[in-house]
């Protein structure tokens, strides 16, 4: 397969080939007649509260939906509406959001929701897109997506399904989010959601990036918008758009500790705020391991604290953003500090906020110690 544009230099926008009142329509007509059944539209429509919608937003950044179903029912179960939430602890937020990673989303989204409220129990929400990108933690992607489907504002969301769909369909084949690609996509997004109902519009493109016109397959025949389409007439779908370039990750080497007390109850300790990994989280302590093999502990330690030598029980792997991490992973039935805290063996695992924890502990779940 060959692509039809040989220029090296970043290629034009091309003329709007279609008209986009029609595209608008393709994309609300097929949303609303094969929209997936999703917890979070499930609960707008018994509820009516932004504040499901809004936590779904937060989720679904940089997660699969496989990921955030189960956390979004514990999340919801947890703080059912934005009172007790902006109630809640630092603490109970983060182990609420367990599991998913990128936790200052969640720490953004626990100070909103103390903005919203302290003033009053009764919540005066914003209404539109400008008045929602005011909120800690709320972008364009965000603002659009809550004022579109709870407010019916017709502004366009950009999401990363989003440029796929307008890349396919000029065949722009550049990296999609460029400054200039998103603002053009953005202005072509509210001219086509302009006579729609913005919530159907906005889920819509966004449910066929994730569906029929996703990063690793197309389903073109079953596309609304196929006829329309640049690359699926030129057949330069897996040309359009670019890859984006992926950074080479960066090693890290580490250990983490599983501290063992008397009783055979497990320690977790609160991380420095300070620590470069899981800074304030509740987890095992943690040491860093550098190039030459010497050993520092991941962010500043309490004045007094003990450790003694380790077991070690095998090693785990484990990404956090950008950074890959290879991890060995000790018991100590001496390690002490002054803020600890000792679990029994059955609940140490909701006490956990990073899957990096998690590993370590089936790791010694797993171990001979056990056995």
């Amino acid at each position: 397969m060959t692509s039809h544009r040989t220029a090296t230099e970043a290629q034009p926008i091309p003329s709007i080939h279609f008209n986009l009142d029609e595209l608008g329509a393709r994309i609300s007509q097929w949303y609303d007649s094969h929209q997936r059944e999703l917890p979070w539209r499930r609960k707008w429509r018994e509820t009516q509260d932004p504040y499901v919608v809004w936590v779904s937003e937060i989720m679904l950044q940089q997660t699969v939906i496989k990921a955030v179903i189960p956390a979004y029912a514990r999340f919801l179960e947890t703080f059912p509406n934005v009172q007790s939430l902006a109630a809640a602890s630092e603490e109970e937020v983060r182990l609420a959001s367990r599991g998913l990673g990128y936790y200052r989303r969640f720490n953004f989204l626990h100070r909103a929701a103390q903005v919203l409220t302290q003033a009053s129990n009764i919540i005066d929400w914003p209404t539109s897109y400008k008045d929602w990108l005011k909120l800690p933690g709320v972008g364009q992607y965000t603002a659009a997506a809550i004022a579109s489907i709870c407010f019916e504002e017709p502004v366009a969301v950009v999401d990363g399904n989003v440029e796929r769909v307008f890349c396919r369909l000029f065949d722009i084949q550049e990296e999609p989010n460029q400054p200039r690609l998103k603002k053009a996509f953005f202005e072509i997004g509210n001219k086509a959601i302009a006579k729609q109902p913005p919530g159907s519009f906005n889920q819509g493109i966004m449910e066929l990036g994730q569906t029929h016109c996703s990063k690793g397959q197309t389903e073109c025949q079953h596309c609304p918008l196929s006829s329309l389409c640049l690359a699926n007439k030129r057949g330069t779908q897996k040309l359009a758009p670019k890859l984006k370039k992926r950074q080479a990750p960066i090693e890290v080497s580490m250990e983490v500790i599983i501290p063992i007390n008397k009783e055979n109850k497990i320690g977790l300790e609160e991380r420095p705020k300070n620590a470069k990994f899981l800074g304030g989280t509740w987890g095992f302590p943690t040491k860093l391991v550098n190039v030459d093999g010497e050993k520092s502990w991941d962010g500043t330690r309490p004045s007094s604290f003990e450790s003694h030598q380790n077991e070690r029980i095998g090693a785990i792997k484990h990404s956090i953003t950008k950074h890959k991490i290879q991890s060995d992973v000790y018991v100590s039935k001496r390690y002490r500090n002054k803020t600890i805290k000792w679990f029994d063996q059955g609940s140490v695992e909701e006490n956990l906020v990073s899957n990096l924890d998690r590993k370590a502990l089936r790791k010694y779940q797993n171990s001979a110690i056990l056995n």
